[in-house]
């Protein structure tokens, strides 16, 4: 299942200004991913999109469980100055399916 982590920290804990909130992100940029689906149940880190001046990031996720995904967090130092939201997602694709099958709408033979 796809999740996504939306995250958001202050100016004042920005890796931009912080070497050791900025050690975080280099430290999960080069974990192994097979090592991190073995050890947190994350099958694979899918997109990584950061916004520098909106202190803000979305990431997409594959996997079983949202706690795995949080439990991935708060062991990473990720969780330590972001706040942070894990919410289910689905592709464009996926959506427009299920609204065909709810309203019985026709396309996409």
């Amino acid at each position: 299942m796809l999740y996504g982590i939306y995250g958001r920290h202050t100016p004042e804990t920005c890796p931009i200004q912080v070497p050791e909130y900025a050690q975080v992100f280099v430290d999960i940029f080069e974990i192994d991913p097979e090592r991190l689906a073995g050890t947190y149940g994350i099958r694979r880190i899918e997109a990584q999109y950061h916004s520098a001046l909106e202190h803000t990031f979305l990431w997409i996720v594959d996997a079983d469980r949202p706690h795995d995904i949080e439990r991935f967090a708060v062991d990473t130092g990720l969780a330590s100055f972001n706040a942070l939201r894990i919410v289910p997602v689905h592709t464009f694709a996926e959506t427009v399916e299920g609204l065909r099958k709810r309203h019985g709408l026709g396309g996409g033979e």
